[in-house]
């Protein structure tokens, strides 16, 4: 491990800190890794039970994880369950970190130092992959075995690339079936294996795959499953993954590939490589390309679902300015080159910084918990809110704010009933029981009935969009005060009532 390999797990940390509460595609497998450290083998209290989701995902990246944790939570005195949230992600962050850094090991050792520095330069300073790497997201747990296929897929081992890949598409994500087709069908093309070896290769992984997955996920699941296999029956073959929007053909790469390659000097140094070294470039890269090119004719279209190639793209990327850098002393056209390299990485990094700050806005769920604990620690808040029992606090969370933050990990109090009840009809029967509410709804009446007296005693803003400067203040935007609540626009989103009429 070398400075910039150590700066970027700081990288990774720092984005964890800076935004540690999640979203409501990471939400199984957090709350996975929460049942298994706090219920253990009771799996009657296990949340997938009662929320399970579209559809079942696998246990088996959040049992890892886990187990990776549970030493933290037994050997270490916490401040609070939260801890553990900051704990199992940066154990994702780490393990998503380290396996980056073993595929630019094994660039430097294909490529060359200098490919493998440019390489680290380009994918440390983007925003989507240090931001993710500690994110529980499904993909995320998929990525690190991508990664070691795709280290063994430049370094010339084709049979164990196929192999793990296969394994990663029947456990985790069940898109990869594409690039593991695609490498299979580039390896058969170039010679590399045998038809029957690629088709020994992808039955070892795939059968492995589906012993792992069936015999764990059958176990937590309670019933015989391999989540993935209903997943791609429920989103490919039944086309219900439709129902959370579509985009058109081109998406990937007009707007998807562009937003996460972030750096903008990204897709030339791409075509530079190519130009410069066609032969070896194009070999390296056509599979993820078609990948990409192929999994476009999906309609449900989200950058998350290709997170995979973007190495392989930085890495085409380094080799293009690995090309311009070797000839930075020939000609003044190429030592331009070079510095506008080294300048975009900077540009980049600030940039990527940038999109933190914006991005840690966007968990109004997650921060309006940690409002409610900090205003029952208030003794009048407390008060208005349950009188003098203090020891008796029902709070309802509504579903937006669940999905914007508010975990199990955030629900830490033992003093505090965190009810997540969705049935409408069923709210209304509990009216009288709630203590305080924490909503997106500005009018708790319409769901709760008019005989509650909610009263509002807190809220909490979230991320609403951008505006540019030059909306908010026309010719004169540099004399704007307060820019960042005017750029940032944040709008009250959540809000917090107490039941007065306990």
């Amino acid at each position: 491990m070398d400075l910039l390999d150590l700066l970027f797990l700081i990288l990774i940390i720092v984005h964890l800190v800076v935004s540690p509460y999640t979203k409501v595609e990471e939400s199984f497998n957090l709350h996975a890794i929460h049942d298994l450290l706090i219920h253990g083998r009771d799996l009657q209290a296990y949340d997938h039970f009662e929320f399970p989701g579209v559809v079942p995902r696998t246990f088996i990246g959040a049992l890892a994880v886990a187990l990776l944790t549970k030493p933290f939570q037994v050997l270490a005195p916490l401040p609070s369950k939260f801890a553990l949230q900051y704990i199992c992600r940066g154990i994702l962050g780490v393990i998503n970190w380290a396996s980056i850094v073993s595929l630019r090991r094994t660039v430097s050792k294909v490529f060359g130092k200098s490919t493998a520095l440019w390489f680290a330069l380009l994918q440390y300073t983007q925003f989507h992959i240090t931001y993710y790497a500690s994110r529980t997201l499904p993909n995320m747990f998929a990525f690190p075995l991508t990664m070691l296929a795709t280290s063994f897929y430049i370094s010339g081992k084709p049979a164990r690339t196929i192999a793990v890949l296969a394994f990663t598409t029947i456990v985790f994500r069940a898109e990869l079936l594409i690039l593991t087709a695609a490498i299979g069908a580039s390896s058969l093309l170039r010679r590399q294996l045998s038809l029957s070896s690629t088709i020994f290769a992808g039955s070892v992984g795939g059968i492995l795959g589906i012993v792992a997955s069936g015999l764990v996920d059958s176990y937590f699941w309670d019933f015989p499953l391999v989540p993935e296999f209903y997943g791609l029956y429920f989103n490919a073959i039944k086309g219900q993954s439709a129902n959370w929007g579509t985009e058109p053909w081109h998406t990937y790469f007009s707007l998807h590939l562009p937003k996460i390659l972030l750096n903008p000097v990204t897709i030339p140094l791409i075509f530079v490589s190519v130009f410069a070294e066609f032969r070896r470039v194009g070999m390296l890269l056509a599979p993820y390309a078609a990948f990409v090119g192929i999994y476009s004719l999906h309609p449900h279209k989200e950058w998350r679902f290709i997170v995979y190639v973007v190495p392989v793209f930085v890495l085409t990327a380094a080799i293009g300015a690995t090309w311009i850098s070797n000839r930075m002393r020939k000609k003044v056209i190429f030592l331009a080159a070079t510095i506008a390299v080294v300048a975009s990485v900077a540009g980049t990094l600030m940039i990527s910084a940038g999109m933190l700050a914006v991005s840690s806005t966007n968990y109004p769920g997650g921060h309006a918990v940690g409002v409610l604990h900090e205003g029952l620690d208030e003794l009048a808040v407390a008060k208005v809110a349950v009188g003098d029992a203090l020891g008796n606090v029902t709070v309802h969370f509504d579903v937006p704010t669940c999905m914007s933050g508010a975990t199990l990990f955030t629900f830490a109090r033992d003093d505090i009933v965190y009810d997540r009840t969705e049935n409408s009809e069923e709210l209304k029967s509990m009216a009288g029981e709630i203590s305080m509410l924490v909503t997106f709804e500005k009018r708790p009446a319409s769901v709760f009935g008019r005989e509650q007296k909610w009263v509002e005693i807190g809220s909490v803003k979230g991320f609403g969009g951008l505006v540019p400067p030059w909306r908010q203040y026309g010719p004169r935007f540099w004399d704007m005060a307060g820019w960042w609540n005017n750029v940032v626009h944040l709008q009250q989103r959540v809000f917090i009532f107490a039941n007065r009429g306990l």
